[in-house]
């Protein structure tokens, strides 16, 4: 072996144990930022995280520790099909994996195990980010400062309440270097890597962030071609890695696709105004993150919510990015300005100009889709990336440079770490867990002991008791007709509109008309209320005092119906309007009649003379089994929430599923002894999942395949000075 041979060997070998050391010191970073929820059972991340993902995905677990897939979800509103909610993440890999791992050792250890998997990811993207300010001619110190910085400042420190919007975001920085890798050569394998960037941001679950990595990035795209760093290529490439994107995610993108079409995130126009944004005041935390006392709760003084009040990236790391702006000039610093510019508009909002003058142009379908306060991640991103060019501009030693990072993770540490948007103590804040309610395991499980009486348990609906009784039903596994969910089925939200006044997009209305016979219908037995509330219930005849539980109150509803019963009347309608109309009017009894949207033979007069009867055989989130015995025809009514993808047999044989009663299910049952069973057999989740798979399989293809580089010109060199 030559001496040439030997000395490029030991190089490569030093490079690789120097990269070694970069990635171990931004798992470091990270990990020690997120060190409380992490290392300690006393602290988990707060708010959202507990209240609204961790019970979907409990859920998850609970149901692959049975050996079966979650695909309905039998306990909110009556049920719905919960593999459609995108918020679930069901099909990311790393949540089903962890939500696997917990089903098989302790589904108590599931919110460490969803903490670790997302701050990995934000590893992740600490790497990504560092290779992509290199691949902008960025020394390795002024790399890793930049990488530090996206990693836990800013979106990342602030935003792990949500953690569908920390795995959206953390595929931005890949999804942003493969497209600078791609406007110098036709690499096929960088476009299947764009590909897989942005279909786990899609995976992520939040909209809201995943479109502004997929907007970043065609726009990073198009200011290549306009500062002549690429050729018009590139923009076609992006294209080509964001359809491909939503090919690999569409066994999540197509169902909720579907599933938007029967929910009220398709009504969010009616509420979205001028669509939102930062305030400009959230621009003071770059210098003084704790101005407005976000740090303490009780003292808060700002405006809206407190988590969209930290955009600090360390006061070192804002005078870096002034000085690459300020200082010499490059073609990467015009693109990362011109980037952190495009972040700070579209994260403003209705703040600024420009976006009132736009948004009211844009489609509806469009609008609802965009929520501008997720979208901050572009401008922290831009904003580290300049720093990590100021950084590279400074005329000092490399060994400065390294301990001037240093200096600036230390300082997010120190200011971010261990804040309320990023932990909190359960201690002060138990919440809701399989075992406890708001810390008291005996409130708990006395409303399981009365929901358990019935097969299946009956449901619970709440006046003025807490929200999580709606969000933490998969979890507690305690039945409710409510819900909390910007994907709450439409349907489900009509008939909730009887027991309390509000518009068709809102998604959580509490009982407010206790005489409404639609609490009835909806199978709920048992009202949760608190002082208030026990009142207004103590004073109604319809409803019996039962228990008396820590800091709750909990009341029988006497009239109220069986979750599966028979009638002999139905009454067709032609739109939603003329069935409300009639349960607005009180012309409908359900117990002996049913609305239906479709014309049904008429069934012969007459009386049951009380030999109908229905027994429940078996009870599962997507399958039930009846046993129903009936003199006369009828019409079986299930206060189970209808949704395509529902299939009914009749002794075996297949019969059309009716929607009835606005939200729910009906059959058609002849005189006699019959079983029914029904199972929820989505056919759009097959096909989704094909498509998934034929994606996955043309991408590995671009990977194995041959690479070609463009042939050089002077757009496809280095990032020359302007």
């Amino acid at each position: 072996m030559s001496a040439a041979s030997i000395l490029v060997k030991r190089m490569h070998g030093i490079v690789k144990h120097r990269l070694m050391l970069v990635y171990l010191s931004l798992l470091g970073n990270v990990v020690i930022f997120f060190h409380k929820p992490l290392f300690s059972s006393q602290y988990v991340f707060p708010w959202d995280f507990r209240g609204v993902q961790l019970p979907l995905i409990s859920f998850l677990a609970a149901e692959l520790h049975e050996n079966r897939f979650a695909l309905w979800n039998p306990f909110t509103y009556c049920g719905y099909p919960i593999f459609a909610n995108i918020q679930a993440c069901f099909f990311h890999p790393f949540v089903l994996a962890a939500a696997f791992l917990s089903s098989r050792t302790s589904l108590d250890s599931l919110p460490l195990m969803l903490e670790w998997i997302v701050v990995l990811q934000v590893w992740f993207a600490g790497i990504a980010s560092y290779h992509l300010f290199r691949e902008l001619e960025a020394g390795p110190a002024a790399a890793w400062t930049g990488a530090a910085i996206f990693e836990t400042g800013g979106y990342f420190a602030s935003r792990a309440e949500h953690i569908d919007a920390m795995m959206a975001m953390a595929w931005m920085p890949l999804a942003w270097l493969a497209i600078l890798k791609l406007r110098q050569t036709s690499r096929s394998g960088w476009l299947a890597v764009l590909s897989c960037a942005l279909g786990m941001s899609v995976l992520g679950g939040l909209p809201q962030a995943t479109l502004a990595v997929f907007v970043s990035s065609a726009v990073l795209s198009l200011f290549l071609v306009a500062l002549r760093l690429s050729r018009f290529l590139v923009v076609a490439y992006t294209a080509c890695g964001c359809v491909l994107g939503i090919g690999l995610a569409a066994v999540q993108f197509i169902p909720t696709t579907q599933y938007t079409q029967y929910s009220v995130a398709g009504n969010r126009g009616d509420w979205l105004g001028s669509g939102g944004g930062l305030y400009w005041e959230s621009l003071v935390s770059l210098l003084a993150p704790n101005h407005y006392h976000i740090f303490d709760l009780e003292r808060f003084k700002g405006p809206w919510d407190p988590t969209f009040l930290y955009l600090y990236c360390s006061v070192g790391g804002l005078l870096l990015a002034i000085f690459a702006l300020v200082g010499r000039k490059n073609r990467a610093t015009v693109l990362l300005a011109g980037m952190g510019l495009f972040g700070l508009i579209w994260m403003l909002g209705d703040k600024t100009p420009l976006w009132r003058a736009v948004y009211p142009w844009l489609p509806e379908k469009i609008r609802i889709g965009i929520h501008p306060e997720y979208t901050y991640g572009i401008f922290t991103l831009a904003l580290a990336g300049l720093a990590a060019m100021g950084l590279n501009s400074l005329r000092v030693g490399n060994v400065w440079r390294w301990l001037i990072g240093i200096v600036i993770a230390i300082d997010l540490f120190l200011v971010g770490s261990g804040r309320p948007m990023n932990s909190v103590s359960v201690k002060q804040d138990p919440g809701v867990t399989r075992h406890a309610f708001d810390g008291s395991a005996s409130l708990l499980s006395e409303v399981r002991r009365y929901v358990n009486q019935d097969y299946p348990p009956s449901r619970i609906d709440t006046v003025d008791a807490s929200l999580a009784w709606a969000t933490s039903a998969p979890l507690t596994r305690i039945p409710t007709a409510t819900g909390i969910t910007p994907m709450a089925p439409e349907n489900a939200i009509q008939l909730r509109l009887f027991l309390h006044d509000g518009n068709r997009a809102g998604w959580y209305y509490p009982v407010e008309n206790l005489d409404s016979p639609v609490l009835d219908l909806m199978n709920v037995r048992y009202l949760v209320a608190r002082a208030k509330g026990a009142e207004r219930l103590l004073s109604h005849p319809r409803f019996r005092h039962v228990a008396s539980l820590p800091g709750n109150e909990l009341f029988e509803n006497l009239s109220v119906m069986p979750r599966f019963f028979l009638v002999r009347q139905v009454k067709p309608t032609t739109s939603l309007a003329e069935a409300r109309s009639l349960i607005q009017k009180r012309e409908i009894d359900f117990r002996r009649t049913a609305i239906v949207d479709r014309e049904l033979a008429p069934f012969p007069p007459g009386d049951s003379g009380g030999a109908d009867e229905i027994k429940v055989l078996a009870y599962q989130p997507a399958s039930l089994e009846l046993s129903i015995r009936t003199s006369a025809p009828a019409f079986l009514v299930l206060s189970e929430t209808y949704y395509p993808g529902w299939k009914a047999w009749l002794d075996g044989k297949p019969e059309p599923i009716y929607p009835t009663d606005i939200a729910f299910r009906g059959l058609v049952v002849p005189p006699g002894n019959h079983d029914v069973r029904m199972e929820f057999r989505p056919p759009i989740l097959a096909i989704s999942l094909g498509v998934s798979l034929c994606t996955a399989i043309l991408l590995v293809i671009l990977v194995l395949s041959r690479t070609r580089p463009l042939a050089q010109t002077t757009e496809s060199r280095k990032l020359q000075a302007i």
